[in-house]
């Protein structure tokens, strides 16, 4: 088990503008201070787990996420027994 920690908001260390420019803008989403927990898992025979992510929330949303990653919410954020049985 691994887990890592992603920021929502992540912006590159490139910028490609035209030379001589004298102002650079860099796109941020506004959430510097939004973190979500990511998990990835395998057994000991080298088996992929599905990933699980925990975001840091009330309730989940209703938007479609990708199949073979299982999404839960937690109002702390943190990895408990409910996740980890998943």
């Amino acid at each position: 088990m691994n887990e890592i920690l992603m920021w929502f908001d992540l912006p590159s260390n490139t910028t490609i503008n035209k030379k001589g420019e004298k102002t650079v803008s860099i796109c941020i989403t506004g959430h510097k201070q939004t973190s979500f927990t990511v998990i990835l898992r395998c057994m000991t025979d080298s088996t992929k787990l599905s990933a699980i992510c925990i975001f840091k929330l009330k309730k989940i949303s209703k938007e479609k996420f990708l199949d073979g990653i299982y999404i839960c919410v937690n109002e702390k954020g943190w990895v408990n027994e409910n996740e980890m049985l998943w």
